[in-house]
């Protein structure tokens, strides 16, 4: 096998491999069982090779996996939401997909031939599995973290495989999942005896995952109560209505229609998603009434998402998006602030480079929240506005301070029916692993779901509709290992990458 990876059109269709079967872990194709084996191509292919030779072929993977995965509906969402042509929607799309896909990828696959050095294959499998850990983490936390398809992500669905997720976070089952890939490339690449210690090895890490997941899955009881009765309701309101003020009234009515329908079952709490409403609250107290006249005098509270703004004493603006509890006369009872913005949608990262052609001018200009909010009725309860489901940090924080179960409001209207909406889904899953707290998705188009403590999926509604849907969310006390801890784990695996690259580093006398 050594032999046949010399010659480079098996080397580079190996590299193309790994990327396909990288990008297929994922939505839309959603092929999880090649998690354990995707990196494997990558892994055989770069044994023995130059450094620079081994980053152009992770490069390649990187790039082919970013293109099935993400480039999509990135573009879809450029042209919405920046109304970009298709060729600058497909050019940002490649954009980001080469700086938050391929360049960890790339570096994975410089790094391979020096871990390939050391002498055990036992110590190459976690060496390797601990090298990936490290650069996921950096991914999560470099420029503005971008902790998006994550390997362990393509697993949302098998609960029984991301249970250990409340130990390490997703960084601990990406872990197990790289090691099963090294392990399968020194079947390829290894002398028959290191091969199967290294299988071996994989087999043992993956037998205490699945083992630890059926503990967990057996000892936790989604159906047990005490819950909370949480009305989601999904407008299916189109995204321009958004930005244009003729159609506030009409995105109002979409929602306030489709919540009547639900309030004589009594939730305890009805919940819009994000920019439910477009236009500012305070402002237009109407608005405020006319959600006491749909909640009625002894209703439920109303929790929605909506823009915000605080005027400073020298006369400066600061806007925020928000979501707003009202109670059921229509009063704001609390309010919490975004505290991760979107680049580019909600603040601009670059400055303006007009010779470039793009102006890097956020939609929004929207100041960062600094409060993490625990809302007190109907039961202590955080909220996670959008993109900011898919960083743990900001879970564990909530339930830190006290949250018994988590909201995300979301507007995925900008995915249009692309694998970002399951993709967005995915990563809100493991919020409820890490944290053991129930999870339920309010949006505007989809998914809108509830996610049990366990990571069952409990509930998801159809896609592109309007509704609203009562669900029993679990409520739950308590901290894991990892809502303690936080990325303890991946920081372990990355002192331990950095002492195997400098063991690997050293020459034998």
């Amino acid at each position: 096998m050594r032999s046949r990876l010399e010659n480079r059109g098996v080397t580079l269709a190996l590299a193309v491999l790994a990327g396909m079967l990288h990008g297929a872990c994922f939505a839309p194709l959603g092929a999880w069982p090649l998690a354990f084996v995707a990196l494997a191509p990558l892994v055989a292919v770069t044994r023995g090779r130059g450094a620079l030779t081994s980053l152009a072929l992770g490069w390649v993977a990187g790039t082919v996996a970013a293109t099935l995965a993400v480039v999509p509906w990135i573009a879809a969402a450029a042209r919405d939401y920046f109304q970009q042509g298709a060729l600058g929607a497909v050019l940002f799309a490649l954009g980001v997909g080469q700086l938050f896909g391929a360049l960890h990828v790339a570096a994975f696959g410089a790094l391979l031939p020096r871990l390939g050095r050391l002498r055990a294959a036992t110590l190459r499998v976690l060496a390797t599995a601990a090298v990936w850990t490290a650069l996921e983490l950096l991914r999560a936390r470099a420029f503005t973290g971008a902790p998006w398809d994550l390997l362990a992500h393509a697993l949302y669905a098998q609960p029984l495989w991301i249970q250990t997720a409340d130990l390490g976070g997703a960084f601990l089952v990406s872990f197990v999942l790289a090691a099963s890939s090294a392990a399968v490339a020194e079947l390829l690449v290894a002398p028959l005896r290191q091969a199967a210690a290294a299988l071996g090895l994989a087999a043992a890490l993956l037998g205490l995952t699945a083992g630890y997941g059926a503990l967990r899955l057996r000892s936790m009881h989604d159906a047990e109560g005490p819950f909370v009765r949480v009305a989601l309701v999904q407008g299916n309101v189109p995204n321009p209505w958004r930005v244009d003020a003729a159609r506030a009234e009409d995105a109002f009515r979409a929602f306030a229609n489709a919540t009547r329908s639900i309030v004589p079952s009594h939730p305890d709490l009805v919940v819009w998603p994000e920019n439910a409403v477009s236009f500012l609250l305070a402002p237009n107290p109407r608005f405020g009434r006319a959600a006491a006249d749909i909640l009625g005098s002894d209703g439920p509270g109303l929790l929605l998402g909506g823009p915000r703004y605080v005027a400073d004493g020298d006369g400066h603006v600061r806007f925020f998006n928000s979501a707003y509890l009202l109670a059921a006369d229509g009063e704001p009872v609390m309010v919490y602030d975004k505290r991760h913005l979107v680049p580019f949608a909600e603040y601009a990262p670059l400055p303006r480079v007009p010779w470039l052609g793009w102006r890097f001018d956020a939609p929004g200009d929207y100041t960062p929240g600094v409060v993490p909010t625990i809302f007190p009725d109907p039961a202590p309860f955080g909220v996670l506005i959008c993109f900011e489901a898919i960083y743990p940090e900001l879970a564990r924080d909530l339930v830190r301070h006290g949250a018994r179960f988590l909201l995300n409001l979301s507007n995925d209207a900008w995915f249009g029916t692309s694998a970002g909406l399951e993709q967005h889904l995915a990563m809100t899953v493991f919020r409820a692993v890490e944290t053991r707290r129930g999870l339920a998705r309010a949006t505007n188009t989809g998914v809108t779901a509830l996610v049990a403590p366990s990571g069952r999926i409990l509930a998801r509604f159809p896609t592109s509709v309007r509704g609203a849907w009562v669900v029993e969310v679990p409520l739950r006390d308590g901290l894991s290992l990892y809502a303690r801890a936080g990325d303890l784990f991946a920081w372990l695996a990355s002192l331990g990458a950095l002492v195997a690259l400098a063991a690997a580093g050293q020459r034998p006398r």
